[in-house]
């Protein structure tokens, strides 16, 4: 059985089949609610702004016009939201899941704590110093290497998502790395 692409279940909400939209909800929901989790880093906070980013979703589904995928649409929404959530509440910190060497990303690595809690302290020390890090990048930065790092979209996906020309998301994404490994280093990360 092929799964229904989001047209049809877009078409079938808009045609008054409101229980269609779970079926987006279900193919989209980890993808926005990591997202937002790695925004500001409080689970609560982030099912909570995933809920009103759907529901969002929901009341805008008449405005999508098909020019872009579907995905892009909603993670417009989803970056939208979340940068006036961030404007109307001053308290967030975001987890990162990689960190960069040179030019080279490398997945931050956790050892079984239960096996080596020197390792336990020397992970924790380093996941502290790279997320007081990440939150002290330029807002641009911290978001742009969210949907790179992160999310894993593509220079063109973040370039419609944003607003920006190609050029600008391949700076943005350079200047971000060379910053926050600067700043890593000087703190003895890396």
């Amino acid at each position: 059985m092929s799964p229904i692409n989001d047209i049809e279940i877009i078409n079938r909400v808009l045609e008054g089949d409101k229980s269609a939209f779970a079926d987006i909800i279900k193919k989209y929901q980890n993808m926005v609610f990591r997202y937002v989790y790695y925004q500001f880093g409080n689970y609560d906070e982030a099912l909570d702004i995933t809920q009103d980013i759907f529901i969002t979703v929901m009341e805008a589904l008449g405005s999508f016009r098909q020019e872009s995928k579907f995905s892009t649409w909603l993670y417009s929404i989803m970056v939208n939201h979340c940068k006036n959530y961030k404007k109307k509440n001053s308290r967030y910190s975001t987890v990162p899941l990689k960190i960069f060497r040179g030019d080279e990303e490398v997945d931050l690595q956790l050892q079984d704590t239960r096996e080596n809690p020197e390792e336990r302290i020397i992970n924790e020390d380093s996941l502290r110093i790279l997320k007081e890090e990440i939150n002290k990048l330029p807002e641009d930065f911290r978001e742009i290497l969210t949907l790179r790092d992160i999310e894993g979209l593509s220079y063109n996906e973040i370039s419609d998502i944003l607003g920006i020309n190609l050029s600008n998301v391949k700076v943005r994404i350079h200047r971000g790395r060379e910053y926050l490994k600067n700043r890593l280093h000087a703190r003895g990360l890396v």
